[in-house]
């Protein structure tokens, strides 16, 4: 199942490290597990190519593993590996005189786990002068099993998509070929970003109509806004499981993370279950467009005279939420005018309805501060500088939270779940109070880039 992706930039390099990507989605399988898809680039030119009789021929021995993460959170995930193998990948070529920067060799396995926490490990031996390579994932594997519940797998970022009849063809799934992306990278050279996914249970929507809406939409990070023109909407007959494939055009998008975010609408045009899933653009010859037109009633709105207490106070509350470069643009701000004008965008731009007369997602946001300044508020800290507060503000309510204030031998603690956060899918927040005096701290996530605590467990014991 390997297959090469060609770009651009020749390099004829061979004694460089392996370069691996690995990514996973996770499907309906059984009663007692899912499917997980894993999917592994490697690029070409880092590949120990050698003569053969039919050219140019690289064998790699790769080992993958899925085992319970160290101090699982989720009810019934197994004590140990659940599922490993050993690969000997072989890929040949006609000459290596052509490698280029950017070509891969994709390679998927596929594996039935029961639902729980898991770390994908991909370990590729040390060969002569190459040391190991091990590359750890994080995987919370869904259960689907829920009959209750419509659901919707995991999305499969994907480089070409197509029908086929040939159940040998690499990458073959339900009548077609989902190539996998591991690496998340579109633009140059790729501006064609194909998405796979599973829809599940329907049928409970059955009672309001025999349809319902796929929406799919690419939005910048941080901002749930679609970006104009790359929206689809589309009405499908109610069967369940559905198989849901689309594709957008990114050939326009400036450089810069963005999530693809896909969402199941019922007759009333609620979403009933939604998925995203984070990607990367590099088009270095397209230039980010400012929008003036935002700023066009600055004089007459609410922070033209905002007093400067206020616009610190925003500019404080918003950091949870703001991008990268927002962030980067906030520190470089001294002028007060300009400060105002940077709020009023900053929320403009995450206006749902323009034309209505109140900003839906701004007094949501506030909404939330507030009832974290109700809920988390300490001696020291308001509600909203906590790091539950944090997390409420940028994550939004968890879909599900396990209080543990009493349990015996252990200090209090929270379990936070969510059943998706853009770019995340399922994930999960340990808060503790581990000196007694109510301040609750962020020991242990599942979320990229917030804080992971192995043994979290044994932080939180009342020895």
């Amino acid at each position: 199942m390997l297959t090469l992706l060609v770009s651009a930039s020749t390099v004829s390099a061979q004694d460089m490290p392996i370069q691996l990507d690995v990514d996973h989605a996770s499907f309906a399988y059984d009663a007692d597990a899912s499917m997980v898809e894993m999917y592994m680039a490697f690029e070409a030119r880092t590949l120990p190519f050698t003569a053969s009789e039919n050219g140019f021929l690289a064998r790699l021995p790769v080992d993958v593993t899925i085992q319970r993460a160290t101090e699982a959170l989720l009810p019934g995930s197994p004590a140990e590996a659940v599922w490993a193998d050993s690969l000997e990948l072989s890929f040949i070529i006609p000459d290596t005189t052509g490698l280029q920067q950017g070509q891969q060799f994709v390679h998927q396995v596929r594996a039935a786990v029961p639902p729980g926490e898991y770390e994908l490990q991909v370990t590729v031996p040390a060969m002569e002068s190459r040391a190991q390579l091990m590359l750890r994932r994080d995987v919370i594997v869904p259960d689907f099993s829920d009959s209750d519940l419509v659901e919707l797998s995991d999305i499969t970022l994907a480089s070409e998509l197509r029908r086929a009849q040939n159940r040998d063809e690499a990458f073959f799934k339900n009548g077609l070929v989902v190539k996998p992306n591991a690496n998340q990278l579109y633009g140059a050279g790729l501006s064609q970003l194909f998405f796979y996914a599973e829809a599940y249970n329907l049928d409970r929507l059955a009672a309001q109509s025999d349809e319902y809406t796929l929406l799919a939409y690419i939005a910048q990070a941080n901002i749930p806004q679609p970006i104009e023109g790359l929206q689809r909407r589309t009405t499908r007959p109610l069967r369940s499981p559905d198989v849901l494939v689309g594709n957008f055009n990114l050939a326009m998008l400036p450089s810069g993370s963005y999530f693809l975010r896909v969402a199941l609408l019922n007759a009333e045009n609620e979403s009933v279950v939604e998925r995203s899933r984070k990607f990367f653009v590099y088009n270095p010859h397209i230039q980010q467009t400012v929008t003036r037109g935002l700023e066009a009633d600055f004089e007459t709105s609410q922070y033209a005279n905002m007093p400067v207490e206020e616009v610190d106070q925003m500019m404080a509350h918003i950091q949870p939420i703001a991008t990268e470069s927002e962030r980067s643009r906030m520190r470089g701000i001294e002028d007060l005018e300009e400060r105002r004008r940077f709020l009023m965008q900053f929320w403009q731009t995450r206006d749902p309805n323009p034309n209505s007369p109140v900003n839906e997602f701004q007094d949501e946001f506030y909404q939330r501060l507030q009832y974290a300044n109700d809920r988390y508020t300490t001696t020291f800290d308001e509600g909203w500088e906590t790091d539950r507060g944090r997390a409420l503000l940028k994550y939004g309510t968890p879909t599900n939270v396990e209080p543990h204030l009493f349990d015996r031998g252990y200090r209090p603690y929270e379990i936070w779940q969510y059943n998706n956060i853009p770019g995340e899918g399922q994930a999960i927040f340990i808060f503790a109070d581990r000196d007694g005096y109510g301040f609750f701290e962020l020991l242990h996530s599942t979320v990229s880039g917030e804080r992971k605590l192995v043994n979290w467990q044994d932080e939180i014991r009342d020895t």
